[in-house]
């Protein structure tokens, strides 16, 4: 069957000791150079709390086809560079790039990691956006993708095959809100080794370049656009303007790149999180809640911060270490205040990890300043014991409790947004740099 264009997905190729599914998509378009590439290369980032995903649960898609329109660069290997078109259209078979594609997720699996269970498909037609929002929300089951894929394209399965449920679903996304990245990537024989990058580029390209991000934890003083696995990846930078990654990239100094490719990402949108009541919130999801403050913040082992919140119901959040001086900021949240949650749930105990948090209205705190004074002689007045209220010993006159000088104490925090620091922050979610601007 002869279709338009044909959409390449892939998904789990990674592990926690190398690899990365985002280096495929330059062997990829290495491989199918023939072919025009319609739009940038997808990153899809899916449902963060997934227990059996292998890193960043990320799959990829590439569309190809005859391209047409405005040409732009999207990748180079060594000297060699490669350009995408703005539209496109076509009349490709799924079955010529079935070999091809095979042979580069075969050769490039890390096959030894029990949780890589890596998955292809290739489609003339993309499934129902209702998957991807399935994906980045909650729990999709590999039956139910292949069903839904039945009769459209061809797919492989290698191990238990999960990789099918991101394949198919980055292949399903149709953006909303949309960001880019240009990722950087090691000569091989690198792979495995301590990057090195030069500081002080980093943070002169984060201050010139405005609208990228997560560039430098000015907190931590250290890099953020460089993984600590030993993957291929040297750096990645993310930003709302891709025609600020390439002069961006160029800023770094230290290792040279082997190769990099730009992708169109949901990362630092916020799309996996939905607005939820406290009653109905479960454990692998992401939720944005609205409460009061019921129990002010406590202290745990490993110096994470838990305090409660009610919208009727109640429920503990958590604030980790990791989170560094964000942990700041909730330690002086006090009953009465009024929030907004961004957060994922965890089942037992049932918290919500908050990635960041509005902080709506503040409390009126008020502090005993002194005794209320006699009426009559106007001396201070000496309490009368607990809950008992105050006496003047000389005229005998009694005041209630609430006659007590009081002062109102100013709060070091204020109504709005508050976010952990750079290293801290989870792909999928919207920086509050993204929000304000």
């Amino acid at each position: 069957m002869l279709a338009m264009t044909v959409y390449v997905g892939i998904d789990d190729t990674d592990s926690q000791t190398g690899m990365c599914t985002t280096y495929l998509a330059s062997e990829i378009i290495k491989e199918f150079e023939e072919y025009d590439l319609i739009g940038y290369p997808r990153l899809v980032r899916l449902n963060p709390n997934i227990p059996w995903k292998t890193r960043g649960n990320g799959a990829i898609c590439l569309h190809f086809g005859k391209g047409w329109g405005k040409k732009f660069p999207i990748c180079r290997i060594g000297n060699k560079d490669y350009f995408a078109f703005e539209r496109g259209n076509g009349n490709l078979s799924p079955d010529e790039f079935e070999e091809g594609v095979a042979k580069i997720v075969e050769s490039h699996f890390m096959t030894d990691d029990r949780n890589t269970n890596p998955a292809f498909i290739i489609m003339s037609r993309k499934p129902t956006s209702s998957l991807y929002w399935r994906a980045v929300r909650g729990i999709v089951y590999l039956e139910d993708v292949k069903e839904m894929v039945s009769g459209n394209g061809i797919y492989r399965l290698y191990k238990n095959g999960r990789g099918l449920i991101g394949a198919a679903s980055a292949v399903s996304w149709r953006p909303r809100d949309r960001t880019y990245e240009i990722i950087t990537y090691r000569q091989g024989e690198k792979w495995g080794t301590q990057r090195t990058l030069k500081k002080s580029s980093v943070i002169a390209m984060d201050r010139k370049f405005k609208s990228t991000f997560n560039n430098y934890d000015y907190e931590e003083d250290s890099i953020a656009i460089a993984p600590n696995s030993p993957c291929p990846v040297l750096f990645g930078i993310r930003g709302d303007n891709p025609n600020d990654l390439v002069p961006a990239m160029s800023a770094i100094r230290g290792e040279k790149a082997q190769r990099w490719t730009i992708f169109l990402t949901n990362q630092g949108t916020d799309e996996h999180l939905v607005k939820r009541r406290i009653r109905d919130i479960a454990k692998n999801q992401s939720v944005i809640v609205d409460g009061t403050v019921v129990e002010r913040p406590r202290r745990i082992l490993g110096g994470h911060l838990i305090f409660r919140i009610s919208d009727g119901d109640d429920v503990d959040c958590a604030a980790y270490e990791p989170s560094k001086n964000f942990r700041e900021v909730v330690s002086h949240l006090r009953e009465g205040d009024e929030l907004t949650i961004y957060g994922s749930v965890r089942d037992k105990p049932r918290t919500v990890n908050v990635e960041k948090l509005q902080i709506h209205s503040l409390a009126t705190i008020k502090k005993k300043q002194g005794n209320p004074e006699c009426p009559q002689c106007g001396k201070r007045m000496k309490s009368a014991g607990s809950n008992a209220g105050y006496r003047c010993r000389k005229c005998h006159v009694h005041a209630k409790e609430g006659m007590a000088k009081r002062i109102t104490v100013r709060r070091p925090i204020s109504p709005g947004f508050y976010e952990p620091t750079v290293s801290a922050r989870r792909h999928l979610s919207k920086p509050l740099k993204r929000i304000q601007n």
